[in-house]
């Protein structure tokens, strides 16, 4: 029996809380994590944390705020040594030069 694995969003102040990849960058990446045929680590809990870009640009303090929250909830969840962290990054930009290729 495989073993499921589970999503939970983390949102940051001042941040949208949609449940959603625009985008679909992440949930390209997540697919080869946790995808239930060729997913590397299928039963895996996944913590996701979206940041919003605005004119197009996510700010450097956004960002570190992230990995401070990141922080945080490893340590308030006890996975400390457990706990891999993958960063996606990518823009409404880089989809349509995609669309023109």
């Amino acid at each position: 029996m495989q073993r499921r694995g589970r999503i939970r969003w983390l949102f940051l102040p001042g941040e949208p809380n949609t449940e959603s990849d625009e985008i679909g960058h992440g949930t390209c990446t997540i697919s080869k994590i946790a995808g239930g045929f060729f997913g590397v680590a299928k039963g895996v809990n996944l913590v996701v944390v979206k940041l919003a870009p605005v004119n197009r640009l996510v700010e450097g303090s956004r960002i570190v705020a992230a990995w401070g929250a990141i922080a945080r909830d490893i340590a308030s969840t006890n996975m400390q040594g457990r706990a891999v962290v993958s960063v996606q990054m990518a823009s409404e930009q880089s989809g349509s030069y995609i669309e023109k290729i």
